[in-house]
């Protein structure tokens, strides 16, 4: 562990390096990701167009409204594209907290990161969105009741459903980061389980920019899911666990 200690505003300046640097790769992103912003749109698009009641259909309804959506459509794609880059920014943010041995894992922290990111994203796109699509956009039509979502507002709600998914499965590799560290261990994690249940639910209640229960749920359960796989995580690679095997080690070695 680094023994140079830092102060808080060296935290502050150290944190304005590292979303300064994420910054540079959505940009670097965001150019290519416009040349494609209407292919990437359609895709995004798919699960909500294929749930519309016969006779609705997609609108804008200023006309800026196009521009500023396909800007929107880029600079998510960026964001997803970066991922990897803005998952290293944030291992060197709390590298200097870890073990020399701990600061060698970064290709695994990066790679998993990465791909838990994109399972939540994969996760929401294929099973949590069309059912509550359906239910959103069909349950109030009727004969003199349409559906007729704007593009913006139809692209924002799918990105906050996306990212929240995203970030939920990120949770494990969170844990293992704050388990390895010391901040929390699993008999913590354990001792506040039923807290934690009712944090889950407020939190799918945030993140899912809807209110019924369908889409809600399909939220918290991979919450729940993935605390109780956080508690594992937390007793496999905590802190408290690896210095008891130091000390047995220290052990042996004195008997020996």
């Amino acid at each position: 562990m680094n023994e140079e200690k830092m102060s808080f505003l060296d935290h502050l300046g150290e944190l304005r390096k590292r979303l300064l640097w994420s910054f540079l790769a959505i940009l670097v992103f965001f150019i290519p990701a416009y040349a494609f912003s209407n292919e990437i749109f359609d895709f995004l698009m798919k699960p909500l167009i294929e749930n519309l009641p016969e006779g609705s259909s997609l609108i804008f309804t200023r006309p800026t409204e196009g521009f500023t959506t396909y800007l929107k459509v880029s600079f998510f794609a960026s964001v997803l594209l970066a991922i990897p880059f803005i998952l290293y920014q944030a291992w060197k943010f709390v590298a200097p907290a870890l073990y020399k041995k701990e600061k060698q894992i970064i290709i695994p922290f990066i790679f998993f990161g990465s791909l838990f990111f994109l399972l939540g994203a994969a996760f929401c796109y294929y099973v949590a969105s069309p059912p509550a699509f359906k239910f959103l956009l069909n349950e109030y039509s009727s004969e003199y009741v349409k559906a007729f979502p704007t593009i913006s507002e139809a692209l924002s709600f799918f990105m906050a459903l996306i990212f929240g998914f995203g970030l939920v499965f990120e949770f494990p590799l969170i844990i293992f980061i704050l388990a390895r560290i010391g901040v929390v261990t699993s008999k913590w994690l354990r001792e506040k389980r039923k807290y934690a249940i009712i944090l889950s639910a407020l939190i799918a209640a945030i993140l899912t920019p809807t209110t019924d229960a369908i889409s809600m749920m399909l939220m918290f359960v991979p919450i729940v899911v993935f605390y109780e796989l956080g508690i594992l995580v937390a007793w496999m690679f905590g802190k408290k666990k690896k210095e008891e095997e130091e000390k047995e080690n220290t052990e042996d070695e004195t008997f020996n």
